[in-house]
């Protein structure tokens, strides 16, 4: 597509920096992020295969973008190397963007939620009269 291999252009990615920059492709939706600015990307190159969504180069992982305009777009117009190839042309952009360090864990309480083990597993673990009671 046209508008895909305009984008990859010197002139293209100047465009491309501004509307970064005024962040008109919406900001991260993830907390950790706190707000980073996010660049559009296709999860294909052929057309009306996924709509549009956006790029956050802090977590690096993409979302569903919050515009209604930005939904309703074919994903092939941006393609999927603009938002790689874009942060390795401009470093100076993302010179302070590092990966978040911290996770958000779940807690009850101010205790943290555990992983539960498949179900045959804890019927392993129980004590052989607990597991008698409930053959009864």
């Amino acid at each position: 597509l046209i508008h895909a291999r305009f984008i990859l252009t010197m002139r293209g990615m100047k465009l491309m920096e501004e509307k970064y920059r005024n962040v008109s492709f919406g900001r991260c939706p993830r907390v950790m992020c706190c707000g980073q600015s996010v660049l559009p990307v296709g999860q294909s190159d052929i057309l009306r295969e996924a709509s549009v969504k956006v790029f956050c180069p802090k977590c690096e992982d993409i979302y569903f973008p919050r515009s209604a305009k930005h939904k309703s777009l074919d994903g092939a117009f941006w393609g999927t190397t603009f938002p790689h190839l874009f942060c390795i042309c401009n470093p100076s952009l993302f010179a302070n963007v590092t990966k978040p360090t911290y996770s958000y864990v779940p807690k009850i309480y101010g205790f943290r939620i555990r992983k539960q083990k498949k179900e045959k597993d804890q019927i392993q673990q129980q004590p052989q009269e607990t597991r008698n009671r409930k053959e009864i």
